[in-house]
């Protein structure tokens, strides 16, 4: 048993904004103190003293460093000491590198404030007020059991908590949307229509911010969560002479409401999927960490005159990816966090360009089944975060290598590895056909009369481009 007793003090903070707090009732000066108490403790029982069954149960509490890089971060961002420009257009002046570095003084500033029609659009991040440390709850159960010198089984349960995650979330944007999308599962929009380009579709957000004394505010919350379960059997047996087999297969199963980890604020607005309101962090979903499957496995052939061979193999399955949309439906500001309504092709009340280029998905041999089965079972509803499952995939390497003894302990041993191996043998083995998000439309204008966007299907979603490292080798000598 154990306690650990952590407190935490920044002696600097933020300057305090005069603008934020007269905008938006919010003080950018929040510091950051914590004190956590953390108790563990670990129990080990040789049942029978035998020691064949091994019983160990365990769990406790563990906190986290405060990430330096976000609280670094929050005091630079201020909104008092750097500052930034959207421009676009005939606004961009004419670069003159050479002069810039001659006189970094000519460089473009200040003055591009004053152009008219130019946005100031630095993004202010702090502290909110309440800001907590990570915490990890963690509980586990193991059974061993050794049925002789040679052979051994086992079976572990882990259950992991983590609460106080950190996550960023806008706290300069409208509360509620402007208008909702009739015709997509009326998710909200939270810009006017007066803000959305009807040529592009591209929306203004900055049409839809609360005060435009001031940019964006991200705000560091702490309601990141994460439940984490797995179960491990495994197995080892030493079947002849220092021959050796060792398998082993997790299950796995992690939800979260955020998969922010830390550092950039910007990459916590761009990473979570959202069908409406990036802030709400109250659902729990596969988190982009999550895997369902894994099995490892590995083999030693026992020594035969001074040369050993080794494989092994490692596969991992059930990992998850988003339906997206590419370009900004809710006004976010950001175009990649969107998740796509999926169109009915059989719905008439969709445009044909719609109807077509959905039953294309469905009908394309190249497209994964999994991703067209999860389609067809949300036609005429918003996709889900990390609502579709990867399949398996896994590859095999092994090894040799053969010792050549010298003088007294001296050895010289030669080895060669070969990563992949399946590969080598065939280029269609070893190909990771696993998809990261499938981006299945694009935004192509807005209809402002229907409150509508208008969009064109990719009809690629679906279609794995493959990855993973080709076969590879490796040869080493070593003089020992």
């Amino acid at each position: 048993m154990g306690l650990r007793a952590d407190y935490t003090h920044y002696f600097d903070r933020p300057t305090f904004n005069e603008a934020v707090f007269h905008a938006l009732n919010l003080r950018t000066d929040n510091g950051v103190t914590t004190f956590q108490l953390q108790p563990r403790f670990q129990l080990t029982w040789d049942i029978g003293e035998r020691q064949t069954d091994i019983l160990r149960i365990g769990g406790g509490i563990f906190g986290s460093n405060l990430n330096n890089y976000s609280m670094v971060n929050n005091m630079l961002n201020d909104g008092t000491k750097v500052a930034s420009v959207d421009i676009s257009g005939s606004h961009v002046p004419t670069p003159n590198f050479l002069s810039y570095r001659q006189d970094p003084s000519t460089a473009p500033g200040q003055e591009l404030f004053n152009l008219p029609g130019v946005e100031k659009v630095s993004t202010i991040n702090m502290n909110s007020e309440d800001i907590k440390v990570p915490t990890l709850y963690k509980a586990n159960l193991s059974y061993n059991r050794f049925i002789n010198d040679r052979f051994r089984v086992g079976a572990t349960f882990l259950m992991s908590f983590a609460r106080n995650n950190y996550m960023y979330v806008d706290r300069n944007m409208a509360e509620t949307p402007y208008f909702r999308l009739a015709n997509e599962g009326n998710r909200g929009v939270y810009v006017p229509l007066s803000g959305i380009n009807p040529n592009n579709g591209a929306a203004d957000w900055t049409t839809g911010r609360k005060s435009t004394e001031v940019s964006r505010m991200l705000g560091l919350v702490s309601e990141g969560k994460i439940n984490q379960y797995a179960v491990v059997l495994d197995a080892t047996a030493r079947y002849y002479r220092d021959g050796q087999l060792t398998v082993s297969y997790t299950w796995n199963d992690t939800k979260d409401n955020t998969s922010y980890n830390g550092n950039v604020a910007n990459t916590a607005t761009l990473d979570l999927m959202v069908a409406e309101d990036p802030r709400d962090l109250g659902t729990m979903a596969y988190s982009n960490n999550h895997f369902r499957n894994k099995v490892v496995v590995y083999g030693t052939a026992p020594t035969f005159y001074g040369i050993s061979f080794g494989v092994r193999y490692s596969g991992m399955g059930g990992s998850r990816y988003s339906v997206a949309v590419n370009g900004n439906v809710n006004g976010d500001f950001v175009n990649s966090n969107d998740l796509a309504f999926i169109f009915d092709p059989n719905d008439m009340r969709n445009s044909q360009a719609i109807r077509e280029g959905i039953q294309a998905i469905l009908d394309n041999p190249d497209a994964d089944r999994r991703f067209k089965k999860y389609l067809q079972g949300r036609l005429g509803q918003l996709a889900e975060r990390n609502g579709v499952a990867n399949g398996f995939y896994g590859v095999w390497d092994i090894r040799a290598s053969k010792k050549f003894n010298l003088f007294r302990t001296h050895a010289i041993e030669a080895s060669i590895d070969i990563f992949n191996f399946a590969n080598l043998l065939n280029k269609e083995w070893g190909v990771n056909k696993s998809l990261n998000k499938q981006n299945l439309t694009t935004i192509r204008g807005f209809d402002a009369q229907t409150q509508q966007y208008i969009y064109q299907v990719n009809q690629n979603a679906g279609v794995s481009g493959l990855s993973g490292n080709p076969y590879s080798w490796a040869y080493v000598i070593a003089f020992k």
